[in-house]
């Protein structure tokens, strides 16, 4: 541990934000119900799960509040440097995938595999759950779901045996209003289920309800507005909030899903590094350069009650806007033509008064790729020599859009200087020039 992640470790531990145990024995953690309510409780003493999906910045993640990591076995020894407990994902193969769960031979070779995985972490002291699997019932039909679920509860039932002293979820996608009674029905050695939600999250708890759902949940994923649940442009492409409006809506939605809900057993917020997924800013809470957004401010402030002291720059409601030449278009997304020069200028902010650095970049667009489930997507690079220069602190860029037809995304950054940043895209279709 270098020197500034170890200061700001001791000063999680001096805060109470994180705990160590004293020895390196396994956990005891029990789901119990008391007076109406689900509580996890991890040796005795309740246990609320404040955490983040992905194990980058483990010292920070610790430092802000947070308890848990959501990740695969290997990143158990680093979330126990850090007083992190990790609720761990077992791979399960999905259907959509092209793995059948009425394939004898293949169901055991995961049976094993996995029961291969319990053995060999069910001690460490870190663990707090398992989950098998993410999402595998994404792209299925009821025929091919029913053998997962019963292969689900095998695998549940296997877990609880050679493993007596972790809870063991499974975790659903978006579609879990409609799967919950599947899971209900056929999944009956679960101690509760993993929830990954984003816009609905403002109505989880209700339809958890209506879906006849009585054992706890967690929520295993939250975080902004999916890719497709935003408005699209006339050209189909979904239009992503800016940093500012993400923060926004993790709080709105922590507070209605999350916070006092007798069923919930606490949230893992997503995602706690930065990663290409439609585009390389939609679902990150740091930046690639490891800047924070102000995601990561928002979840301190849920997890400690404390906002930190300087804060990540805001864009304001105008985002991106047209100026110069070209007629003017709202914040949403632009129509220009291919070759053609044009100015552009961000509505940003520092709730501190720092100096921001703002920086611009055009890309080609590929968020309507068709890919689903978090798969692997390529980064897309900058197109050199489009931001030709910037004037007024950043604040106004001057570019030359290439000459090619076709979908791109122009996006902004403001760095504070202190580690925080803001950014929001514009989605911009070129045309060709009318001859």
């Amino acid at each position: 541990m270098g020197t500034a992640a170890g200061f700001i470790f001791a000063v999680a531990l001096a805060l109470g934000v994180v705990t160590l145990r004293a020895d390196n024995e396994p956990a005891l953690v029990r789901i119990r119900r008391v007076e109406g309510r689900y509580q996890l409780e991890r040796d005795g003493r309740q246990f609320f799960i404040k955490g983040a999906v992905g194990t980058y910045r483990l010292d920070l993640l610790a430092a802000s509040g947070g308890n848990s990591v959501r990740a695969g076995p290997h990143a158990l020894d680093e979330a126990h440097r850090h007083g992190l407990t990790c609720l761990v994902g077992l791979p399960l193969a999905n259907p959509r995938k092209g793995f059948d769960y009425e394939d004898c031979e293949r169901v055991n070779s995961q049976f094993e595999k996995i029961r291969e995985l319990v053995k060999r972490y069910r001690s460490h002291p870190a663990l707090l759950m398992w989950a098998i699997g993410n999402e595998p019932e994404i792209g299925t039909s009821h025929s091919q779901r029913v053998p997962l679920w019963h292969e689900v509860n095998r695998i549940a039932q296997m877990i609880k045996t050679e493993d007596p002293s972790h809870p063991v979820i499974t975790v659903l996608g978006d579609a879990y209003k409609r799967i919950l009674p599947e899971l209900d029905e056929h999944c009956t050695a679960l101690d509760a289920v993993g929830l990954n939600s984003y816009n609905d999250m403002l109505t989880l708890p209700e339809d958890v309800a209506r879906a006849g759902w009585t054992r706890p949940y967690v929520v295993t994923e939250f975080g902004p507005r999916g890719h497709w649940q935003v408005p699209k442009t006339p050209w189909r492409v979904p239009i992503e909030d800016s940093s500012t409006e993400k923060a926004e809506f993790y709080l709105k939605a922590y507070r209605h899903a999350v916070e006092g809900r007798p069923q919930c057993l606490g949230a893992y917020a997503f995602y706690w590094s930065h990663k290409q997924e439609k585009t390389h800013t939609w679902y990150g809470m740091f930046l690639p350069d490891g800047n924070e957004t102000a995601a990561v401010e928002t979840m301190r402030y849920l997890w400690t009650g404390r906002w930190p002291t300087n804060l990540c720059p805001r864009i304001g409601p105008g985002k991106i806007r047209i100026v110069g030449s070209q007629s003017p278009q709202n914040q949403q997304s632009a129509v220009m033509m291919a070759g053609k020069g044009v100015s552009v200028e961000v509505d940003v902010q520092d709730p501190d008064n720092d100096d921001l650095v703002i920086t611009w970049d055009f890309r080609g667009d590929t968020s309507d790729n068709p890919n689903v489930g978090g798969d692997y997507e390529p980064p897309t690079a900058p197109i050199p020599d489009v931001i030709v220069r910037t004037h007024s602190g950043g604040r106004i860029a001057d570019l030359r859009l290439p000459n090619r037809p076709g979908k791109f995304r122009l996006f902004v950054y403001a760095n504070d200087g202190h580690g925080h940043a803001a950014t929001a895209n514009l989605p911009v279709l070129l045309v060709a020039p009318s001859s």
